[in-house]
């Protein structure tokens, strides 16, 4: 992959992982399989804690779950978004083995499907720290009709570094990744931002994040419980009591 070469908020905020382009490549943050830092297995399943801000600080808002589904077409992977309940949107992934590439995305509440050509990408192993840049371009469709409704350049700066020992909603982590990344659309309009910081953890993916739109406030989320690749991870039980 050369340097040249998105989990959810407004449309929808997708974490971007780039390879570290301009870093020295010598002891890469993570090395080993996607699957394990940005788990998508078929029939993976994560549910978040959503924290919005109020006049007296950030508060619980909202359950937000991510299920993933295999595709029959090749190596694609959708990942289905709701929120308390509701249906929000979908993400269209591709692992081509080395790199976890956005291919699509769909906003439920707009009705809005946004298509990358090229696919961006959302994670290559190695994973080195640094900077990187990544351009595509945006195809924007009605949903049911498929009515095209625009083209936008698309510029994203990703930039990933080692995260030091910390607390999540559920207990403690160690070898984390941070990763900030700032993707920004040209519409006819005026550039719209979206901006996002993520701890991505070996072995469970997310476990906290926050982002923005442009003009929209920042929203942070925690992961409650989840289930990887048949494995249970935290404990959702006692969910609503904590919730409250």
């Amino acid at each position: 992959m050369t340097c040249s070469h998105v989990r959810t908020l407004g449309v929808l905020i997708l974490l971007a992982v780039g390879s570290g382009c301009g870093a020295a490549k010598t002891q890469p943050l993570f090395a080993r399989s996607l699957a394990e830092l940005v788990p998508h297995n078929d029939r993976d399943h994560f549910v978040f804690l959503v924290e919005r801000p109020t006049p007296n600080g950030f508060r619980p808002a909202a359950l937000q779950v991510e299920h993933v589904t295999k595709l029959p077409e090749g190596n694609d992977y959708e990942v289905a978004l709701s929120e308390d309940g509701m249906a929000t949107g979908r993400v269209i992934l591709r692992d081509d083995g080395t790199t976890l590439w956005l291919v699509a995305e769909e906003d439920y509440t707009r009705g809005l499907r946004l298509s990358y050509e090229p696919p961006l990408p959302y994670l290559s192993v190695p994973l080195f720290a640094g900077e990187s840049r990544a351009t595509s371009s945006a195809d924007l469709r009605q949903l049911g009709t498929n009515q095209a409704a625009g083209r936008l350049p698309v510029v994203q700066v990703t930039r990933a570094h080692a995260e030091p020992a910390g607390q999540w909603f559920a207990g403690a982590y160690a070898g984390g990744v941070r990763l900030e990344v700032q993707r920004t659309y040209q519409s006819p309009d005026g550039p719209m931002q979206l901006s996002s910081t993520t701890i991505l953890v070996p072995g469970i993916g997310e476990v906290r994040s926050e982002g923005a739109a442009s003009g929209s406030p920042v929203m942070r989320r925690q992961l409650a419980c989840a289930t990887v690749g048949n494995r249970r991870i935290g404990d959702c039980r006692n969910l609503l009591e904590r919730f409250r």
